[in-house]
């Protein structure tokens, strides 16, 4: 019995000893270059509900979208993390609501596609133009629907 309740101890020590070393982490990536990048740009991002960790994981996805959950790994300090990660699952809902998600997936879903595709639009159309105007179009679309879907939610939730 004894040994049992040193054990459990010893446990909820150990687990509080990883979250202490996740949170130096974390905060270590906030004063990192990609940090203050996200820092910078968190004031264009705050209407829309995204915070500078969502800033720095969209960097990431401008080269492939599938690099954001990594990116939000990295972010949250949780080591390897993709779709099915229970640790990023519970450092996300700790931070965002289900309407800051869903915003997340809107705006990810309607922004411009990855560098690859940008590349391929400008060999194809053999223009600067076709592809900057795919890019900055999208992403200007995805932000406007996005913050129009955000304000409307936060005033109906």
């Amino acid at each position: 019995m004894v040994q049992a309740r040193q054990t459990l101890k010893g446990d909820a020590l150990n687990d509080r000893l990883i979250e202490i070393a996740d949170q130096q982490q974390a905060e270590t990536m906030r004063y990192s270059i990609a940090g203050r990048v996200g820092h910078a740009m968190e004031p264009v991002l705050k209407p829309l509900g995204f915070d500078w960790r969502i800033g720095t994981a969209l960097i990431g996805a401008i080269a492939a979208k599938e690099v954001f959950v990594a990116q939000l790994g990295i972010v949250f300090a949780v080591g390897e993390a993709d779709e099915e990660s229970a640790t990023l699952r519970s450092q996300l809902s700790k931070h965002y609501s289900p309407l800051n998600a869903f915003c997340i997936m809107l705006f990810c879903l309607l922004s411009a596609p990855c560098m690859a595709t940008f590349a391929i639009t400008k060999r194809e159309s053999n223009s600067w133009k076709w592809a900057a105007f795919q890019f900055f179009g999208m992403t200007g679309i995805a932000y406007i629907v996005t913050l129009i879907v955000y304000q409307v939610g936060r005033i109906l939730i």
